[in-house]
């Protein structure tokens, strides 16, 4: 049988509750040795979270004290030998995943002791990768928990050279193939520790006999890939020191793309998220002063093939890897952002050499000498249609691509134009033009990158010069287009709304372009006779009558709408925790039924990661005292100190009513999926007496409507030859009197 101690001191301080426990279990030694466990959530029970760890009916365990723990770790890393360090790194790792130990091993200086292991282990056989794989696992796991930005304060050269050669080497590239993604924080670590049967821990559940139970162990052959911990602690270092970029990329660089390219489509996504995120941090650093020449060497090293084979294994549930893809999305198209805000000069040579191409390309002898048939809106004057900015000289610089790598295309367009009357030719000048301002548009060059985007089109990395080779498909596309319309000079604007809304269809359509061809494909699928059906099917909807029966019915959907959202926060949902809860993990919240009270806990461990019954819920938040929810992304300022860097994060800002203190104070969500941010953020906004309004709520009440419309009008839309009146029919004039008769014959 096991023996239980019940706590029933629980108003004492904790070191009169873990003293008391010691003397009715017969445990020897310091007090200040050992600590309270809550046993379910795997946390320590400090004085800060007793409230929720040590509430009645939780299970906990007399364990070794993070204190004690870290400061045998600290004396063993400190002087014992390379295979009893190796054994203890494991350790460490392990409890380093808790908040508590992570505090106490760096106050130890534990730190310190990792990097003098990592410095001086050579990289030459597997026993000495482990001791590698495991320290830069420790280090980025206590780092996390103590603050990135303290990298500043353990950085030096030895440091930054020892972990590019970690990247280099082909040991680290051998051990990341074949071995299966894993999380940082959720690795699982394996352990052939004999000496934890030295009395490292104690559970309350004793054994009858007193003696304590050796900690059994598990073991697992493989132990992470040192270069994944290597590619993080470079990132960190690159993005959070000043002195980072420089160590590593001045002559002789350090670390060149082609050592951190290999790893990005690599079957272990863990490495393949750090990589690309340090080529993000190389790109985009201030101190890149060209950042073109460093593209072209990534192209060199088949960066896009290789981010083709990762977008392949992204799932959405991969989010910090969508965003890295996002960032490196808009970091090489924003290399078109300072052509397109130049204006062409009439000065340059250069760009003078390339207008000159447009007609030796295109026009015969017979034409030599006409700039007209080009489409330019000034023949005196041809740098004026590449004066506005956007696009600038990024049109022109389409146009050359355009000239030189279609050159039979781009002729035969030409000289097609030449032979229509004059009124009905398209101008390739300025179609193209405005066609390069539609791109940059809809790519979205010119917008701030906020750092929580996870939306990328995979097509952008299928080709080296992507946005020229969309641009030769889309000028195809408007030239089509306009003789589809049966267009006239006076419809040139016309005809760009329609290329507008059909670029807006394959850009935003449910399925992502991968190539040029679906591109091509895609584009001829949404022809001008598409675009009117549409645009007639709107005016259909937008008739008054119809209008009057969708005012009638929003009301009573968007109720139905907003119910749903109330349904889906009582089932209630796990998060993450943000980056900044050093104490936390998973943060697992529901709605009162009443919908007064949002109950939620911390870290508690339920079947299938579901959210447990209210009564398991041991915090309350009252809906009345919210005051707000904040959008990590669109709060950017802070996201870098509250370590709100998800695109799916949002907090709730609320001061308690029922407290003296009444700072606002905020609970930080981060939700899994795309799916589970909306329904939420939407619910809170229901809570508060506003209309859910996300993305989703929208189609759910556009479909709910098109629906209801449907059904009202099925009866009258089956009489044939009946159409809708655009306006409410006249009531007729009054008669004269009101002697009626019915002729029954």
């Amino acid at each position: 049988t096991t023996l239980l101690y019940t706590i029933k001191f629980e108003h004492d301080p904790l070191i009169k509750i873990v003293a008391r426990a010691q003397i009715e279990l017969n445990v020897e030694g310091d007090v200040e040795d050992w600590a309270l466990m809550n046993e379910k959530s795997g946390k320590y029970i400090t004085e800060q979270n007793r409230d929720q760890e040590l509430s009645q009916g939780v299970l906990a365990t007399l364990k070794r004290s993070p204190k004690s723990l870290a400061e045998e770790s600290v004396r063993i890393l400190s002087t014992k030998t390379d295979h009893e360090i190796c054994l203890e790194l494991e350790n460490v790792v392990k409890n380093a995943e808790e908040y508590s130990f992570s505090q106490e091993f760096y106050k130890r200086d534990g730190v310190t002791h990792l990097l003098e292991i990592i410095r001086r282990t050579p990289i030459f056989d597997s026993f000495s990768c482990s001791i590698l794989a495991y320290s830069l696992q420790a280090l980025c796991l206590v780092m996390d928990f103590i603050g990135t930005e303290l990298w500043s304060k353990i950085i030096d050269n030895m440091l930054v050279k020892k972990l590019t050669e970690i990247v280099k080497s082909n040991e680290a590239k051998e051990k990341v193939r074949g071995v299966q993604s894993e999380k940082i924080r959720s690795s699982t670590i394996s352990s052939t520790l004999t000496r934890n049967s030295s009395m490292r821990d104690f559970d309350i559940q004793n054994t009858k006999d007193g003696k304590a139970d050796t900690l059994k162990t598990m073991t697992n052959d493989t132990e992470p890939p040192m270069a994944q911990f290597a590619l993080s602690a470079i990132d960190n270092v690159v993005r959070m020191t000043e002195e980072g970029f420089d160590l590593i990329t001045s002559p002789p660089a350090l670390l060149k793309p082609a050592d951190i390219i290999i790893f990005i489509s690599d079957s272990n996504l863990e490495c393949a998220h750090h990589a690309l995120a340090l080529i993000n941090a190389l790109f985009a650093h201030p101190k890149q002063e060209n950042k073109e020449e460093f593209y072209r060497d990534l192209l060199d090293r088949n960066i896009r093939l290789n981010m083709e084979k990762l977008i392949r294994e992204v799932t959405p549930k991969d989010v910090e890897i969508a965003c890295h893809i996002s960032e490196f999305q808009y970091l090489l198209l924003g290399l078109h952002k300072d052509a397109a805000m130049t204006p062409v000069d009439a000065e340059d040579e250069q760009q003078m050499a390339m207008l000159e191409r447009v007609k030796i390309q295109a026009l015969s002898e017979q034409y030599s000498s006409e700039w007209s048939g080009l489409g330019f809106s000034d023949t005196t004057d041809r740098t004026r249609d590449f004066q506005q900015c956007p696009p600038g000289l990024l049109a022109l610089q389409c146009i050359n691509h355009f000239v030189q790598k279609h050159t039979d295309r781009h002729r035969e367009m030409v000289l097609d134009q030449l032979s229509r009357d004059k009124d009905r030719q398209c101008p390739f000048i300025k179609s193209a033009v405005a066609v390069a301002g539609l791109l940059f548009q809809q790519l979205r060059i010119a917008k701030d990158y906020i750092g929580v985007e996870i939306e990328f089109l995979p097509i952008v990395f299928s080709q080296d010069n992507i946005f020229f080779e969309l641009f030769s498909v889309t000028v195809q596309l408007f030239n089509n287009t306009w003789h589809e319309m049966y267009a006239k000079t006076s419809d040139f604007n016309k005809v760009v709304d329609v290329v507008r809304e059909q670029l807006n269809m394959v850009f935003k359509g449910d399925k992502k372009v991968s190539n040029i061809e679906d591109f091509k494909s895609s584009l001829k699928s949404v022809p001008f006779s598409k675009i009117q059906e549409q645009r007639l099917k709107s005016l259909e909807k937008d008739s008054q009558p119809i209008i009057q029966l969708r005012g009638k019915l929003e009301p009573e959907l968007q109720k139905l709408v907003n119910r749903q959202r109330l349904t889906v926060l009582e089932a209630g949902a796990v998060f993450n925790a943000p980056k900044s809860n050093k104490k936390h993990r998973t943060l697992f919240c529901r709605l009162s039924s009443n919908h007064r009270t949002l109950h939620y806990g911390y870290d508690i461990n339920s079947a299938d990661n579901t959210c447990p019954p209210i009564d398991e819920l041991p915090e309350k938040l009252n809906v009345n005292d919210i005051e707000g929810v904040l959008l990590w992304k669109d709060v950017k300022k802070q996201n870098k100190s509250k370590g709100w860097d998800s695109p799916l994060g949002f907090s709730i800002e609320y001061s308690q009513s029922t407290t003296m203190d009444a700072t606002t104070k905020t609970l930080d969500f981060m939700a899994q999926t795309v799916e589970e941010f909306e329904y939420w953020t939407d619910g809170l906004d229901v809570l508060r007496g506003k209309d859910a309004n996300n993305e989703k709520a929208k189609q759910h009440l556009s479909m709910l409507l098109e629906m209801e419309i449907k059904i009202r009008q099925l009866d009258i839309l089956d009489i044939e030859g009946f159409h809708l009146p655009d306006h409410t029919p006249a009531i007729p004039p009054i008669p004269d009197n009101f002697d009626f008769h019915y002729n029954f014959n």
